[in-house]
């Protein structure tokens, strides 16, 4: 099997376990506030599940993309370009690493501190992206160009 198609499925399955990750703690609003949930949110349970549900969804349809470009169902719609969305979406919230490292090692000030589940948080959504991005580019001839 091509790489480019495993990668795809990997990016596929880790978008499907944020999903799930996300849908739990959208029921426990502390669970929520400690992963970064603002307080604001977190205060009204029936506004947090209904965020939380659709970033859900959200994460699910992130997840069928991946997999549609890995082949293991018909192409959905502006496939190309949904792959690389995505990946930039992930990319460009785990590149928050680096202001957040620069934090931590007090080498920019920040207002907030940068707690270990803000860093474990960028490094996933980094590696995720680049799992989107580097199947996508490398699979890019064999993925369809319309639908």
């Amino acid at each position: 099997m091509a790489i480019s198609k495993q990668l795809l499925k990997i990016a596929g399955g880790l978008s499907f376990a944020v999903a799930f990750f996300q849908a739990v703690i959208s029921f426990v609003p502390s669970w929520s506030l400690y992963f970064g949930a603002p307080e604001e949110l977190t205060s009204n349970s029936a506004v947090l599940i209904i965020a939380g549900l659709f970033m859900t969804i959200v994460f699910i349809i992130f997840g069928l993309y991946a997999l549609s470009g890995a082949g293991q169902f018909r192409p959905m719609p502006f496939l190309r370009m949904g792959l690389l969305v995505i990946g930039a979406v992930f990319t460009l919230r785990g590149l928050l690493l680096i202001p957040q490292l620069l934090t931590v090692y007090g080498l920019i000030q920040y207002d907030e501190s940068t707690s270990p589940q803000m860093l474990v948080s960028s490094i996933v959504s980094l590696l995720i992206g680049l799992f989107y991005i580097t199947g996508t580019i490398r699979g890019w001839n064999n993925l369809p160009l319309k639908t």
